[in-house]
């Protein structure tokens, strides 16, 4: 690195080329942050070797896991009793059945029957207790061993257990993850099996319930018929309402009353066409009595064999006394005699005739008789079939609660019978079965060391490049001038290189006398080039102020060196070191403390009492001298301004040496009595926003001219940076 500054060397000192960066303004330039990345390919390197390594050694350590997938389909709920008369098809599962099933399966008495079935609270991978403490466990402990409680170790077993639906169909799939190929088959086996047996149990337990149900409601539903059916009887029984038709005949059973007075209407009609009949025969036998009729024409008298009998001896007789009339006289005894019988048939004959008519007078008394009495009867109960119907409408209410009774017992008689047989046919059914078991695995799930290698490498490149990334991004300080000059619109004077190891002050800034060509002392040549062409009204600068933000950012050597570079170029320069809090000159000079700065300004010395020879060199250098009580109203005073005006009618250069803005304000003091003032930023440190503030707080104090200058900067990832920027 040759000069540092070589770039920047037409910088004229104090023009302001470029506005200060806006508040907030601090956009990152991805080429810079690019750069800044490529400067630190080391910390990437290492960042990469680390996640490389580390993850390797963890890739080579894990438990290898075995994962094994049993499936299980969810059917249409079939067999149950509430549904055995329901003829329409059954539904098939939604995804909220198919979800539901997922969460029974996850569910603790599940698992807990799963943990003993499998025997898994034996395994030390489940049950921690089981475990062989570590050396430090074993020494924490006080010898008595923790039982791990059942939910532990069901959570432990649940976490290991991923059920999930396939896709959109009614597929579950059961998968486990165990240390053990052969534990997570079984495991994903036993508890497909124990939850198609738990469905079992749970059908069977609804079959149970609800026969048992359907027993207790028929005993009771078998009371209710009786009791009714009793109550209707005894009803029909008080009331004489006794059934005398079954509803199969009839539609309706007919009570006792109805069908007796359906019985004496009909006999009425037959008893008063039987006395209407009487009555004309009464009248016909009447008439021929009277001689107004042939009695031959009277039906009962043709129908009666007695008098055909006399008839046809009639016939016999006449033909007889005929056939003698034609030989013999009506007095002889023959016809005589013939003629007395044939009187005497004619008395029998009308007296059978009159037998006869009075007869039909005695059945047609009777029939009267008949029809009165029925009558008489028939109106007797017609006065009573009020009350009756109105007994009957009591007696089919109660009927039909009976038969409702009796239709509700069959109906559950009936699905009693279905619900036994069903239980039967469905005592291993279940609402999903096991589509295909797990099998052992025979490769491990987890790790796939060749595809996490991948990743590793991956990882580290990525890992290292973020590390690297974050390095320069969140880097406190300023790490380019041009970072510098945009962030606080001051012009950028030149970059101090850091010391090789850790080299006292007094050593490094021996290096412009023993070390001309040495990176520390070119970089203080250029610097010294800006303050010399550094003009101040139409003049040169002949008073420079050297101050940092914070601490410790190399002010003091940068200003004793430069002093000393200047003596070197022959030119007359004084230090003077304003650092009244905490002087350090005299440890660089490897001096004792001497009177100086504080002494003149309080009159007690003079110039050429206070003022010493660098040993190195022919610069001169005034110490801080003894502390005062306010260094800052001092220095703010009349006669410092005296002072410096004094030294700089002697000397070709005065640079003053201040503290840290962040510690007095004697820097913004000092900058205002003299020309320029330069602002010493330690590289990647300073933060940002502390420059900015410095700088504010010195524009506020003046008006000359304040540059920028970057120290402490490494020179290897400085190079980095400006070769890649070059390139």
């Amino acid at each position: 690195m040759s000069t540092p500054s070589a770039s920047h060397s037409q910088v004229v000192f104090g023009d302001r080329r470029r506005p200060a960066s806006a508040p907030g303004d601090d956009a990152v330039n991805p080429w810079e942050v690019l750069r800044g990345i490529w400067a630190r390919k080391e910390i990437a390197i290492g960042t990469a070797i680390a996640i490389l390594v580390l993850s390797l050694i963890w890739i080579s350590s894990v438990t290898p896991t075995y994962t094994a997938e049993a499936l299980l389909r969810i059917d249409p709920r079939a067999g149950e009793v509430s549904r055995f008369d329901d003829l329409s098809p059954l539904s098939q599962p939604d995804q909220g059945t198919v979800e539901s099933e997922i969460q029974v399966l996850f569910s603790y008495d599940l698992l807990t029957g799963l943990v003993r079935e499998a025997k898994l609270d034996q395994t030390p991978e489940f049950n921690p207790a089981l475990r062989e403490p570590g050396f430090l466990a074993s020494l924490l402990s006080s010898g008595k061993k923790r039982e791990t409680p059942m939910a532990e170790i069901v959570d432990r077993v649940r976490g290991k257990l991923s059920i999930y639906r396939k896709s959109e169909s009614r597929v579950i799939s059961v998968n486990f993850t165990s240390e053990n190929a052969e534990r997570a088959a079984l495991v994903s086996n036993t508890l497909a099996r124990l939850y198609i047996e738990k469905q079992i149990e749970a059908r069977q337990a609804l079959h149970n319930s609800a026969t048992h149900w359907l027993r207790e409601q028929i005993s009771l539903l078998q009371d209710e018929v009786r009791k009714s059916e009793a109550a209707a009887e005894r009803f029909r029984a008080r009331h004489g309402l006794f059934s005398t038709g079954s509803s199969s005949e009839e539609g309706r059973g007919t009570t006792l009353p109805q069908r007796e007075m359906t019985e004496l209407s009909s006999q009425l009609s037959q008893a008063e066409a039987a006395y209407a009949e009487a009555q004309a025969r009464l009248k016909l036998a009447r008439e021929l009595a009277d001689g107004r009729q042939d009695v031959d024409t009277v039906a009962e008298v043709l129908n009666n064999d007695l008098i055909q009998n006399l008839r046809q001896q009639e016939v016999q007789l006449q033909a007889q006394i005929a056939e003698m009339s034609a030989t013999l006289l009506p007095s002889h005894p023959r016809m005589q005699q013939a003629a007395a019988n044939l009187q005497d048939l004619h008395s029998r004959i009308e007296s059978e005739v009159g037998k006869i008519a009075s007869a039909l007078e005695n059945e047609a008394e009777i029939a009267r008789t008949r029809v009165n009495s029925i009558r008489a009867n028939l109106n007797r109960l017609k006065s009573r079939m009020g009350a009756l119907n109105q007994n009957e409408v009591e007696l089919r209410a109660l009927e039909r609660k009976a038969a409702a009774n009796r239709q509700l017992l069959e109906s559950f008689l009936k699905r009693y019978e279905e619900a036994s047989a069903r239980i039967e046919a469905d005592a291993r059914a279940a609402d999903a079965r096991i589509v295909s078991l797990a099998e052992t695995p025979t490769k491990p799930g987890f790790p796939q060391k060749s595809a996490l290698a991948v990743i590793a490498l991956a990882a580290a490149l990525f890992g290292g490049i973020i590390a690297a990334f974050l390095v320069q991004v969140l880097a406190p300080g300023f790490q380019t001038p041009e970072q510098v000059e945009r962030t606080t619109g001051t012009p950028f004077l030149g970059m101090v290189p850091e010391a090789n190891g850790a080299a006292p002050l007094d050593t490094l800034t021996s290096d412009p006398i023993y070390r001309p060509s040495s990176a520390f002392s070119e970089s203080l040549r250029a610097l010294l080039g800006h303050v010399m062409t550094a003009q101040v009204a139409g003049r040169p600068a002949r008073s420079v102020t050297i101050t940092s933000s914070l601490k410790g950012e190399g002010k003091t050597a940068l200003a004793l060196g430069l002093a000393r570079a200047a003596a070197l170029g022959g030119r007359r320069v004084i230090l003077v070191e304003a650092n009244l809090y905490a002087p350090a000159i005299h440890d660089a000079l490897r001096d004792q403390a001497r009177w100086g700065l504080s002494e003149i300004l309080t009159g007690r010395a003079s110039f050429e009492h206070v003022i010493h020879r660098d040993r190195l060199s022919t610069a001169h250098i005034l110490q801080a001298g003894a502390p005062l009580a306010n260094p800052t109203a001092a220095l703010g005073s009349d006669r410092m301004s005296w002072i410096i005006a004094a030294l700089a009618q002697t000397y070709d250069y005065v640079i003053v040496d201040t503290p840290a803005l962040a510690e007095a304000s004697d820097a913004q003091i000092l900058s205002r009595q003299t020309d320029v003032t330069v602002l010493a930023v330690q590289w990647r440190r300073t933060g940002k926003r502390a420059v900015t503030r410095a700088v504010k707080q010195l524009a506020a104090a003046t008006s000359r001219r304040v540059g920028t200058v970057l120290t402490r900067i490494n020179r290897k990832s400085y190079r980095a940076l400006t070769e890649d920027s070059a390139g």
